[in-house]
């Protein structure tokens, strides 16, 4: 066992970060460059303009801080002090020198700066700048303000400020708006002799201002920073859900790094015992809320959007520095237990590597593609890891000597006027805000539904990253979350991939529950022939419950091909993925009617499984049963890491970094060609989360807890199911576009959980449920 394994034991700490950054130290000298003509210069990475440069940044800090640390030992590191502090000096020196404003250039030849992105490296690097200031040379200095002073100057002079709810407007800049107004601001602070110093803070208000902002911002008239932020208000960059939209999807993630830039001037400031601007704080508590709700308990980030990069890196890395913030600022006590958690399965994954660096055991195919990307990924933990180094003891300052930091709620050092401001909605903007309880939440733009409960977190989402996907896992279960099309079906088609674009989708949260419904239409894309376009393959229908009894979630899906032959390399059903990789140990247990089996993940080959069985539960804690639309329940293997950066024509083919099963059924991966309209997939499907074998066994065996409910024509499907609380609820979908009526042969009356409409049998005892042409119902019968 590692030292950062033994110490990982008990709750995390100053020195688990120093023995984290030792151990990386070390791991990064394959990856430092020195300059030939410059011997004083160095860099980590490739060292070219843009992220190799913002790349070299963020290793200055860790070796900074990590250098001046005083638990660093020697000893333990197996490296000096002295080389650690004159590796972080060398690293600075190129950063400096290599700006417009600087003596050299770039390993690609350019000199870097002067750009919308520019400091978003500085400001990742600032706090290593603190920590080794006393060592640099006068010159150094004075390079330093020249280009501090250079970046603030253009940011006045040329970079307009825009903001926007949705990417695809091309003005969605929460984050951008966020770095450049708190550097405007950080260097307003440290040269406040510079010529233009009030103009820094002025434009730099106007950033923040415009950053973390909402619709009613539009209209507000309180008073922060000296003006009312009506006046200085730009546009929204956030839904009054506080959902984001970067990148054209609910992106978790970017919430998160919208929080940490935040955190970056906040300790800054707190630091210099400053006040911060007000304007930084804008909405920040309202965001946090939503980001918590979108964490699991060991600290890994619930992206019910999915990821179209790297799962759990980058945004994953800078919650470090959100979590000592919010402790600092709010006294959340939950935060040191979900940065316990997640330096845990840092250990783990360094661990793994085996050679000091953080991610070559999961990202090998990656360093093997892009070193720029490898080390950028790389410096990115280091760099968050050096923020919990350099701030954990400011953010915690005040707790009572030898208490544990997880029980303890550090003091609130300074909450600004708005921090805690609520948000108001407007008459265009009302029904659209998140649910107040902190176990749900929901997004309308983006077809955003969460719900969780000591059992169960089962979540869907249409406007995501890989469209649509849902999630169920139990409570506690992070390593078995997976986004990637989750649970809406796959069909592979004969170009290098397929994706789907969403058509249309509604739906609706209730207390412990939301039912949701909606269609996308299948291409498959880069096809090999010459002159051979994009194809549109299919259209998919889906509708998601999840019932309000903290186990259970149902699935229906009717896929049919689209209006001409199409031709198919593979379809399955469901699309259950099952991550099996070095975050649970790399073996899961599945159990089926016929048996079970194990597999271990990156051991075995390809392979599919089909075990003849209509139900099947992972590790006795997710089941899945099929109410119809199957025969059996396969599971296929992949062979090689499948989940990683989104696939595109630039993607395709590479070996991804995450290795994860796949539940599926039917499961057909032989050519497939069908007439235009016909079926591809009518299948309906039961989820459990919490629940063992026996359990789920149980629903496939018994009428009583699991059946279908027929329908002589069309495409109305429906299914009902005893839920763990005792209830009986109908799940019914029409899948066509003409309305229609089912007959529910179920005795007594049942209530819709949506609308609250009771429905009671007709005079001749049947109970008529109508359903407009592309519509779902949950009932609940009594």
């Amino acid at each position: 066992m590692t030292d950062a394994t033994k110490k990982s034991e008990r709750m995390a700490g100053i020195e688990d970060y120093t023995i984290l950054l030792e151990r990386w130290v070390r791991g990064a000298k394959p990856y430092l460059y020195v300059c030939p003509d410059r011997p004083d210069l160095a860099c980590y990475g490739t060292g070219e303009n843009g992220w190799g440069v913002q790349t070299n940044q963020k290793a200055f800090a860790a070796f900074a801080v990590l250098a001046e640390a005083p638990q660093f030992d020697e000893r333990r590191a197996g490296i000096s002090r002295l080389e650690v502090r004159e590796t972080a000096l060398s690293l600075l020196r190129y950063s400096l020198h290599t700006h417009l404003v600087g003596t050299h250039t770039c390993t690609d030849g350019t000199a870097w700066g002067n750009t919308w992105i520019s400091v978003l490296g500085m400001e990742r690097m600032m706090h290593g700048v603190e920590a080794v200031e006393g060592y640099m040379t006068d010159e150094e200095r004075l390079l330093l303000r020249r280009v501090m002073l250079s970046e603030c100057d253009w940011l006045l002079d040329h970079c307009e400020i825009v903001a926007g709810l949705t990417a695809k407007e091309g003005r969605n800049k929460p984050e951008s708006n966020l770095w450049n107004g708190a550097f405007l601001h950080r260097t307003a602070i440290r040269y406040p002799d510079a010529p233009r110093a009030e103009e820094y803070r002025d434009k730099g208000t106007d950033f923040l201002i415009n950053s973390v902002s909402v619709p009613a911002d539009e209209s507000c008239e309180e008073i922060v920073d000296g003006r009312k932020v009506s006046e200085r208000y730009v546009g929204a960059n956030f839904f009054p859900s506080m959902a984001l939209n970067h990148h054209g999807y609910l992106n978790v993630g970017y919430m998160v790094i919208c929080l940490s830039n935040i955190a970056m001037l906040h300790f800054d400031c707190l630091g210099k015992g400053i006040r911060a601007p007000e304007s930084l704080y804008r909405h920040a508590r309202e965001l946090w809320d939503a980001v918590k709700s979108c964490t699991f308990p060991d600290g890994r980030l619930l992206r019910i959007g999915g990821d179209t990069r790297i799962r759990y890196t980058y945004c994953q890395d800078y919650v470090i520095p959100v979590w000592h913030m919010i402790a600092n600022l709010f006294g959340d006590a939950e935060c040191a237990k979900l940065e316990d958690g997640w330096l845990r399965q840092i250990v783990k994954e360094m661990d793994a590597s085996g050679d000091g660096t953080f991610l070559s055991f999961r990202c090998g195919a990656l360093l093997r593609e892009s070193p720029l990307y490898f080390t950028r990924l790389e410096s990115d933990r280091a760099a968050a890891l050096s923020m919990g180094l350099a701030w954990r003891e400011l953010a915690y300052r005040g707790v009572t000597q030898g208490a544990s930091a997880a029980e303890a709620v550090p003091p609130v050092q300074h909450v600004p006027a708005g921090v805690n401001t609520p948000l108001r909605e407007t008459d265009e903007t009302a029904g659209t805000a998140g649910s107040a309880s902190p176990d749900s939440w929901h997004d309308a733009y983006h077809g955003a539904y969460l719900q969780r409960g000591k059992q169960r977190i089962a979540s869907w989402v249409w406007e995501s990253a890989e469209k649509p996907q849902g999630l169920i896992v139990p409570a506690g279960s992070s390593d078995m979350a997976e986004w990637r099309e989750n649970l809406s079906g796959q069909l592979q088609g004969y170009g290098l991939f397929t994706e789907q674009k969403l058509d249309g989708h509604t739906g609706h949260l209730f207390p412990g529950g939301f039912v949701t419904s909606g269609s996308t239409t299948l291409f498959t894309r880069g096809l090999l022939a010459e002159g051979q376009q994009d194809q549109e393959l299919a259209r998919s229908r889906l509708v998601c419950a999840a019932l309000p009894d903290d186990t259970h979630m149902l699935v229906l899906q009717y896929v049919a091909a689209s209006g001409q032959r199409t031709m198919l390399r593979s379809v399955k059903g469901l699309n259950l993925l099952i991550p099996n990789d070095l975050f649970n140990g790399g073996r899961r247990d599945y159990y089926h009617e016929h048996g079970g089996r194990s597999v271990t993940g990156l051991v075995n080959g390809e392979e599919i499984v089909s075990t003849g069985s209509r139900w099947l539960n992972v590790d006795d804690k997710l089941g899945v049963v099929a109410a119809y639309g199957t025969d059996g329940i396969s599971i296929h293997s992949p062979g090689r890491r499948n989940v990683g950066l989104k696939t595109n024509l630039r993607t395709a083919g590479l070996e991804k970094t995450l290795y994860a099963d796949t539940v599926c059924g039917p499961c057909r991966t032989e050519a497939i060609s069908v007439p235009a309209g016909e079926p591809l997939l009518d299948t309906g499907y039961l989820l459990q989360a919490g629940l063992p074998r026996q359990k789920t066994a149980a629903y496939a065996g018994d009428d009583r807890l699991l059946s279908v409910i027929r329908h002589e024509a069309g495409v109305i499907r429906a299914v009902s199911v005893r839920g763990a609380d005792g209830h009986l609820y109908v799940l019914a979908a029409n899948f066509g576009t003409e309305d229609g009526k089912l007959p529910i042969p179920l005795p007594g009356a049942a209530a819709d959980l949506v609308t609250g409409e009771e429905l009671s049998a007709d005079l001749d005892g049947s109970l008529v449920v109508e359903l407009a042409g592309g519509t779902a119902r949950l009932l609940r019968m009594f």
